[in-house]
C-alpha cells in the first residue's frame, strides 16, 4: 500500500510539474482548459498534500520518541516537510477554496504559481521516501 501511494504521490508532483509548465504554453490566461484541468486538480492536490503532511508527521513523531539529540540530519528533514507541508496546505486550501467560492480574476495568480512549485518539491520526496520505506532490504 506504501509503494502504491509512494508512486501516486510521485505521478500527482510530475502531472503538477508538466501542467504547470504546459500551460503557459496553451492556455496563459487560464480561460480554457488550462482552467477546467486545474480545476479537476485542485482536491488531488489537497489530497496528496493532506498525505505528505500525514507522513512528515508520522516521521516526525518516531524521530522524537528516538534517542537521536541534536540536530541531525532526519531531524531537520522531517520538520521541513511537516511544516512545509502545513504552509503549503494552508496556502492551497485558502486559495483553492476562495477559487471555487469567488471570483476567479481576484485570486493571486503568484500563489498558484508557487504552490504549483512548492507541491512537486515536497510530493517528489515524500513518494520516494514511501517507495523505498515499503521495499524489502
Amino acid at each position: 500500500m506504501r509503494k502504491a501511494l509512494g508512486i501516486a504521490l510521485q505521478l500527482l508532483a510530475m502531472v503538477v510539474w508538466v501542467l504547470f509548465i504546459a500551460t503557459q504554453l496553451y492556455d496563459p490566461q487560464l480561460e480554457g482548459a488550462g482552467l477546467v484541468i486545474w480545476r479537476v486538480l485542485d482536491p488531488i492536490m489537497v489530497l496528496g498534500v493532506l498525505v505528505a503532511v500525514f507522513v512528515a508527521f508520522d516521521r516526525k513523531r518516531r524521530h522524537d520518541s528516538s534517542a537521536a539529540t541534536g540536530l541531525t540530519r532526519d531531524y531537520f528533514e522531517a520538520n521541513v516537510i511537516l511544516y512545509g507541508g502545513i504552509a503549503l496546505l494552508h496556502a492551497l486550501l485558502w486559495n483553492w477554496i476562495g477559487f471555487q467560492f469567488s471570483d476567479p480574476a481576484t485570486t493571486p495568480l503568484w500563489l498558484w504559481a508557487i504552490i504549483a512549485i512548492s507541491l512537486p518539491l515536497l510530493l517528489g520526496p515524500t513518494g520516494r521516501r514511501l517507495i523505498v520505506g515499503s521495499s524489502p532490504a
